[in-house]
């Protein structure tokens, strides 16, 4: 009885419900919409400086996805087996894609992003999702992996102007001061966390002699995908990026200062070795009485810049684009591309404005086969599936040796004829000019790594470059007086 009482019970309950239900719906059967949730108002109390400072940086955070092949052997993926597997042609080996996460910064309208370098580096294929949702690809126009960096460029709609940040500064952080990480941890888009400043000036060693300097500590939580991503202060100025953290511990996580990103930007977009042109002037960064402002800080002998620009000169436009970070300029400088182009500088010398050009010059090619004979001591061929036939070569790609120079840095190392170079200063090298490339950046008699294959064996070693020429000492012969 009493079971049954229950149950009439609720059998009213759902009744009521129902009549109430009923009762809400208006004339003409449509159901009433409920007001719209609008975002409260910068004022409204319950809006912090953190959710100011997100609301000012998420237009330009980004999430990173790329796609990276790699080899994979009985099931098991060895990224490290990339560089080696055409050495070792065996049916247990194949290339399968690898999708990896991060998150990125827009630091300049036309679409230049900077990340980490581990975010993207051998990846295939870039995307780039905006907080909006929408997505792009992306394609890597420069790595510096000593101080993990990388830069992005994305193709935004046609005319129009990304959201960007600025770059802060970071030579006034303060221990206790609060930070903002936000970023794409566990693919988990625009996820913002807090801490503070632990300590500055960090040192973090990593496994085969990987070593960063200057990074700051923060007790942010930061998480796998936040890699690349923004370390805000509290007013939503860019103080640094995410890059590391401790996984043996929690909240100790590390990122490089924006100003250590500052000062290395114009080598890290080198616009002059990428494009292949001359301009000669070194712009640097500083912050000023009244802001930020780049100036010229060198001028290389016999360049254009020389005679037209001057060190000390304050640079506040190129071509009319008013600038006062260096990434406004490296990004114009290097959209510019690779014609001889003169550049309109507008500067302040002494006090006074004034408007300089300086005619940029093309810059040939190197002559790989030229630099590999005069700093390698061999002369190296284009590997291709027919060289590698006719030469009976493992692997079809890469630089072959056809001819050593007795004595030389090769055969110092114990090269032979028929080894075929692939690496050369932690770049891969296919052809003479990819050679010649990474030749004329290095210095007469430095140390380098080489990556070689011999028949069935893959390997990295050292080896010296050739130095300059001795000079010939003078002679202490006395001479003869003629009589």
């Amino acid at each position: 009885m009493k079971i049954f009482d229950n149950a009439r019970l609720c059998v009213a309950a759902i009744a009521l419900a129902a009549l109430s239900a009923a009762a809400a719906v208006p004339a003409g059967g449509q159901t009433a919409a409920a007001p719209a949730a609008t975002a409260p108002a910068n004022d409204d109390i319950r809006v912090t400086p953190v959710v100011l400072a997100y609301r000012k940086s998420s237009p330009a955070i980004v999430n990173i996805s790329t796609e990276t092949l790699v080899t994979e052997r009985m099931g098991f993926p060895d990224n490290w087996l990339d560089m080696f597997d055409e050495a070792f042609p065996a049916p247990m080996l194949r290339k399968v894609p690898v999708h990896s996460l991060g998150s990125g910064t827009i630091i300049h309208p036309a679409g230049y992003i900077v990340t980490n370098a581990h975010v993207v580096v051998r990846a295939q294929k870039i995307d780039v999702t905006m907080s909006d949702g929408t997505k792009h690809s992306a394609r890597m126009v420069a790595l510096e992996p000593a101080h993990d960096l990388a830069i992005l460029k994305m193709e935004p709609p046609k005319d129009a102007a990304l959201p960007h940040l600025p770059l802060g500064r970071s030579d006034d952080l303060m221990v206790g001061e609060t930070v903002i990480a936000v970023g794409n941890p566990m693919g988990l888009a625009g996820t913002l966390t807090t801490g503070v400043i632990s300590a500055t000036d960090r040192t973090i060693e990593f496994s085969r002699g990987a070593k960063y300097t200057g990074l700051i500590q923060t007790s942010a939580p930061i998480n796998p995908g936040n890699s690349g991503g923004p370390l805000l202060n509290i007013k939503g100025q860019l103080v640094g990026i995410t890059t590391a953290i401790r996984a043996d511990a929690q909240n100790i996580g590390f990122a490089i200062p924006i100003d250590t990103i500052a000062a290395n930007f114009c080598r890290l977009l080198d616009f002059e070795k990428i494009n292949r042109v001359v301009f000669g002037a070194t712009i640097s960064q500083r912050h000023g009485r009244f802001g930020d402002e780049i100036f010229v800080s060198a001028i290389r002998p016999g360049t254009p810049a020389e005679g037209k620009l001057a060190p000390g000169d304050l640079l506040t436009a190129v071509n009319d684009v008013a600038m006062t970070q260096i990434p406004q300029f490296a990004c114009e400088m290097f959209s510019l591309g690779g014609q001889a182009k003169a550049i309109k500088c507008r500067i302040v010398r002494g006090g006074k404005e004034q408007t300089v050009e300086v005619a940029m010059q093309a810059k040939p090619p190197p002559d790989g086969k030229e630099l590999g004979e005069k700093l390698l001591g061999m002369t190296l061929k284009k590997v291709t599936p027919q060289v590698a036939r006719e030469m009976g070569l493992p692997i079809s790609s890469g630089l072959v040796a056809v001819a050593l120079a007795e004595d030389g840095p090769a055969v110092k190392i114990g090269m032979r004829k028929k080894d075929v170079l692939f690496r050369l200063a932690g770049v891969d090298v296919k052809d003479l000019d990819e050679l010649g490339m990474v030749l004329e950046e290095l210095e007469a008699g430095e140390t380098v790594q080489i990556g070689i294959v011999r028949g069935q064996t893959a390997a990295i070693v050292q080896i010296k470059l050739a130095g300059l020429p001795a000079e010939k000492p003078a002679s202490t012969k006395p001479t003869e007086k003629k009589k």
